[in-house]
């Protein structure tokens, strides 16, 4: 009971320490909690001290309840510590690790004590843990980890082992010699008393010394509480040398209240303790003292193991060969980890060195080759420490005019209250970002500048790095572009084209008053909304609706690529009126690359497509009567010419056969007359064909395709390929007339200009559409011919531009294609039924 009460007490004295290290504020409630549990536990005490009749059940009571007091402590150094962090924590873990092993000193203490009724002059279990307990107490001294460091700490580790297998040595090599306790009996017990108080009273001297040398003020708390601590402990011991021999181990004595006391304390301090300092760094270790720590003491410690182990040995030769071992193990392993870490340092020193010198070289790099002026001043008083070369052509001061001046007394600032906000504003914040003010340059010219700082700190002082920007041109600038917008939009505003501004989701932002007119509606109507919300439908120049997303503004956001020259037709819905435009459409790109606008004209073209219209009309009229023109000339050709040619033949004809009378040149100017008329009637027949072949009315396109080919490869020499479709029916008459005359006209092109020597002609049809083409293998045909119609037209044809409109009139297209290894033409006339079979169309 004696020696339980003096090792509990210095264990309670580390315990609290370790506690009052790594405790963060309890709640009130949980405060008041601890602190009851605490009282209770007391009062109980005193009630076994004073009114227990029975000196052995006293005796247990009394053991179980300093049990139940350093497990209460146990568990709130424990719940401190698991709510602390960084140095705190760690202190607050060895506390807890230091009562939990006083605590299971006390329980086996109780256990041989007044369960097993061992004899007290013998060594028992509990005194080793009752040495061992101040272990972690004395891993406070040792330099401390990283605060940041992750995992397990086996260095540390190590150290606690270490340390352990040393003061266990020291226990038996002191103490656990049997024949020691037979010759000296209680004396012992004395001798293990006096050893813990005086390493209390070191652990007090230790913590004095350490709260008098930190400067955070949560550390100084901390180690002075821990000092009370110990110095309760060293008391509490005293206290049983002087007062606590006599009876102690038969029953309950003041003695026992008299060891709780630093629990108490501890529990007390737990409960009420608070931490108001920010977050700290522990000062590094005298190299003197890394060294001695981390390579001294790990190969004096087995050395001094070693030499106590020779008299251990005498009696426990396997506890002495245990302890050697281990702390031979222990120091090696320590001193290869420490060399490996050392290592790691010193690459991580080469690293972060290199990686220092390289950072200060770009820093000084960026310093003095920045664009913008960068200086740094002090604080508060404002003087530039450093300025570089834009800084003096930004103020016009030379460096060595700037150096220990202030903004103030250069007059920098045209207004000092502004920079007094500002140097107030970066101080509070610790950074400030463009903030715009009026610089005063040597000279007395004013510039707009903006002012960047960031608070800095130089050699232990704090200084502000301050960035000044010339946006005097800048704001020039924008000052001219407010201007050009405005004079853009008076511009626009009058401009007799409409001039419409879609946004980013082609709702309208802005429409000139041309546009406003043109669309008849109003700019508060129309702003923020689109074209289909405003109930204006688009159409195509073939009469079909364009879709919204196939309008130009959101096409030109949707693509990305401008769209010009673009006919489109719109009407309102329920209205038959169509306004046409030749619109225009291009982005404007923001500096994210996004369409931010879309400028859209609108020319209005109504008058002119009307016009257009009635040329067209016009057109078409003057084609209907060049073909019938055309087909009544064939016909007289062929009807009334042709036959009178046959007939004066026919009399040549006679007369050749009664020219006996005749002389020789008679009969031949007859012959030469008749081989004359004979020439003429093919000429007649071929012109009436080619003004209006008659199988194209009485057996349809495909036979007076294949007959005019045919005849065309006998007078041209060009060879035909037919691929006409077979059971092809009739159509329409200005259907067939058409694509018969833009045979006739690509195969007169393939004649006269191509040089081909053949062609091909294909025809397809089907219940939608009509398509022919005419291709060729000659040189091809010059770009602007394509695009402008061929100037000199056949004598039969009316060139590209009367194909043109011959497919037109039916609502069809014609394309061609034309390169180095030939032309095709291709002709497409939709069908609104399916082809006829009818026989022939009417003559009349």
């Amino acid at each position: 009971m004696l020696r339980a009460r003096c090792c509990l007490r210095c264990l309670v004295g580390l315990d609290y320490n370790q506690f009052v290290g790594s405790l963060l504020p309890f709640s009130r409630k949980s405060a008041w909690i601890a602190l009851a549990v605490a009282g209770v536990l007391t009062a109980l005490l005193l009630f076994v001290v004073e009114g227990s009749s029975s000196p052995a059940t006293s005796l247990l009571e009394s053991d179980l309840l300093q049990t139940a007091v350093a497990l209460w402590a146990t568990y709130c150094s424990f719940q401190v510590g698991r709510r602390s962090s960084g140095f705190l924590r760690q202190f607050w873990m060895l506390f807890a690790s230091a009562l939990v092993l006083v605590t299971a000193a006390q329980a086996l203490e109780t256990y041989y004590q007044s369960l097993a009724r061992a004899p007290s002059l013998t060594p028992w279990p509990s005194d080793i843990l009752f040495i061992l307990w101040a272990t972690p107490a004395l891993m406070m001294f040792l330099p401390p980890p990283a605060e940041d460091s992750s995992g397990v700490d086996w260095q540390r580790v190590l150290d606690f082992a270490q340390i352990g297998v040393v003061a266990l040595t020291a226990y038996l090599y002191f103490f656990y010699v049997q024949s020691r306790w037979e010759a000296e009996g209680s004396q012992m017990v004395v001798k293990m008393m006096r050893v813990q108080v005086l390493r209390d009273l070191a652990f007090f001297v230790g913590f004095v010394v350490r709260t008098l040398t930190v400067s955070p003020r949560s550390l100084r708390a901390f180690f002075g509480r821990m000092a009370i601590f110990f110095l309760l402990g060293a008391a509490s011991g005293l206290y049983f040398l002087l007062f606590g021999l006599p009876g102690s181990g038969t029953r309950a004595t003041w003695t026992d209240v008299i060891w709780c006391l630093p629990f108490l304390f501890a529990a007390a301090f737990a409960a009420t303790w608070k931490s108001d300092d920010e977050p700290f760094r522990l000062k590094a270790h005298s190299a003197f003292r890394v060294i001695v720590l981390s390579q001294a003491l790990p190969i004096l410690i087995p050395l001094l193991v070693l030499f106590m182990g020779r008299r251990i040995a005498v009696e426990q030769i396997t506890v002495a060969w245990v302890a050697i071992t281990a702390s031979f193990v222990l120091s090696a392993a320590r001193l290869v980890l420490t060399s490996e870490k050392q290592r790691h340092i010193a690459d991580d020193l080469r690293r972060t060195e290199h990686a220092l010198r390289r950072s200060e070289q770009m820093f000084f790099i960026a310093f003095r080759s920045s664009p913008d002026a960068v200086g740094i001043t002090s604080l508060p008083e404002g003087k530039f420490l450093e300025v570089n070369g834009s800084f003096t052509r930004l103020t016009g001061y030379a460096r060595e005019e700037t150096l220990g001046r202030t903004p103030l007394d250069m007059n920098l600032w045209k207004d000092p209250s502004h920079r007094a906000r500002v140097m107030a504003k970066l101080v509070q914040q610790s950074e400030v970002r463009e903030e715009e003010f009026l610089c005063v340059t040597k000279s007395g010219a004013t510039r707009v500048c903006q002012f960047s700082g960031a608070l800095i700190e130089l050699d232990g002082e704090l200084c502000a790095l301050v960035i000044v920007r010339d946006i005097t041109a800048r704001k020039k600038a924008d000052e001219a572009l407010r201007a050009s917008e405005e004079r853009f939009r008076t511009l626009v505003q009058d401009f007799h084209v409409g001039v419409v501004l879609l946004g980013p989701d082609a709702e309208i932002q802005f429409a000139n008053q041309a546009a406003q007119q043109m669309f008849g509606i109003t700019l508060e109507d129309a702003k923020d909304k689109n074209s289909s919300e405003l109930d204006l439908i688009s159409i195509s120049e073939n009469g079909t609706e364009i879709p919204f997303s196939m309008r130009p503004g959101p096409r030109v956001i949707a693509t990305r690529q401008p769209v010009q020259n673009e006919v489109i037709g719109w009407r309102r819905r329920g209205s038959a009126e169509v306004l046409w435009t030749l619109g225009n459409a291009v982005p404007q790109f923001a500096k994210d690359d996004s369409v931010s606008v879309v400028i859209n004209t609108f020319t209005n073209i109504t008058e002119r497509k009307q016009a257009e219209e009635a040329l067209h009309q016009l057109s078409t009229r003057l084609l209907q009567l060049q073909d019938e023109e055309r087909r009544r000339l064939g016909r007289e050709l062929h009807d009334s010419l042709a036959q009178s040619v046959l007939a004066v033949n026919l009399n040549l004809a006679q007369a050749a056969q009664s020219s006996d009378s005749l002389g020789e040149r008679a009969k031949h100017a007859l012959a030469e007359a008749r081989r004359l008329l004979q020439g003429m009637s093919r000429e007649i027949r071929t012109l009436s064909y080619l003004l209006h072949p008659p199988l194209l009315d009485e057996l349809g396109l495909v036979s007076a395709i294949r007959e005019y080919a045919e005849g065309f490869s006998e007078r041209s020499g060009v060879q035909m390929e037919l691929h006409l479709q077979t059971g092809f029916g009739r159509l329409p008459q200005e259907a067939e007339t058409a694509l018969f005359r833009i045979v006739q006209e690509s195969l007169t092109n393939i004649q006269r200009h191509s040089g081909s020597q053949t062609a091909t002609i294909r025809l397809r049809g089907d219940s939608t559409c009509v398509n022919l083409e005419v291709s060729d293998r000659g040189r091809g045909m010059a770009k602007n011919a394509m695009e402008r119609g061929n100037g000199s037209s056949s004598r039969l044809g009316v060139g590209i531009l009367g194909m043109r409109e011959r497919m037109t009139q039916l609502g069809g297209k014609l394309e061609i294609e034309s390169s180095l290894s030939g032309t095709t033409v291709r002709a497409s006339i939709p069908l609104g039924a399916e082809v006829s079979n009818v026989g022939s169309h009417s003559r009349g």
